[in-house]
């Protein structure tokens, strides 16, 4: 957890330095706490939700805003670690709704340093479901 920690310390200490080169803010996160910034979000999981067990930061950014009401309205959510990355994000968006009809999935695999990327290779507009799922590996093979 202490590499976690240090990893989000230098990825938001280099986020805010890049954003305001004059000034650069320091925020230590525990297990769980998350930090929010407009439409960044740092999650510090640690071995909690869909990355089992590992030690995979996650960072939370809007994919889609609502401008009208200021909202919002689906995060994605990048997971990596030791290099590699993982993208949970809304494949399939219903805007008439705004809702996500379907999303990615990552799941981390400590053991192999590997995540597996799930998508949806094809996907049924009319009943608005996935038909058919596809997975792939992410490793330092790629």
């Amino acid at each position: 957890m202490r590499a976690v920690s240090g990893f989000v310390l230098l990825w938001v200490g280099l986020a805010l330095v890049a954003g305001n080169p004059a000034f650069a803010k320091e925020i230590r996160l525990k297990k769980g706490e998350v930090y929010r910034e407009g439409d960044l979000a740092v999650v510090c999981e640690g071995g909690s939700g869909r990355v089992a067990g590992g030690q995979a930061l996650a960072v939370r950014e809007c994919q889609y805003w609502d401008e009208f009401v200021k909202t919002c309205l689906f995060e994605k959510t990048v997971y990596s670690h030791d290099g590699l990355e993982c993208v949970e994000e809304c494949q399939h968006w219903d805007s008439f709704n705004k809702r996500c009809d379907y999303q990615s999935r990552c799941v981390f695999h400590p053991g192999q340093q590997a995540f597996v990327h799930s998508t949806c290779a094809e996907f049924d507009d009319y009943s608005r479901k996935c038909l058919r799922v596809r997975e792939e590996r992410i490793d330092r093979g790629r």
